[in-house]
């Protein structure tokens, strides 16, 4: 009967603990962003929220744009975009850009010190 009493406080303890309680956190860069700002040779077009959207899958590796007005500066028309991503940069159709947050902002740049392009995003 001792072994019985064991073996059920044993089991008891093991199926009882669980990480339940720690979240793993999402990675900041995962979910939807919309684009304000294109920083470049050109005068600094203000976008509105919600006119040009980057959804970030990072599950299935792909970026889902939605563009609400076709403006020249948009950068990539609306569409299904398959990414790659290493450590701090992110490859979008063959264009290799750094990326970064600040203040929870997102900004991917292509060689802004060189007037490449400096997108600026935001969440709703």
């Amino acid at each position: 009967m001792k072994n019985y009493v064991f073996i059920f406080c044993l089991l008891v303890t093991c199926f009882s603990c669980s990480n339940d309680d720690e979240e793993t956190p999402l990675d900041p860069l995962t979910g939807v962003w919309n684009l304000i700002t294109v920083s470049c040779e050109c005068d600094i077009p203000v976008f509105e929220k919600g006119t040009h959207v980057w959804d970030f899958d990072l599950a299935a590796n792909q970026i889902i744009v939605l563009n609400t007005i076709d403006e020249n500066l948009q950068i990539l028309d609306s569409g299904t975009y398959p990414f790659s991503r290493s450590g701090n940069t992110i490859t979008i159709e063959s264009v290799t850009y750094d990326f970064y947050f600040d203040n929870g902002t997102l900004f991917l740049g292509n060689n802004p010190e060189a007037d490449g392009p400096l997108l600026h995003f935001e969440r709703d």
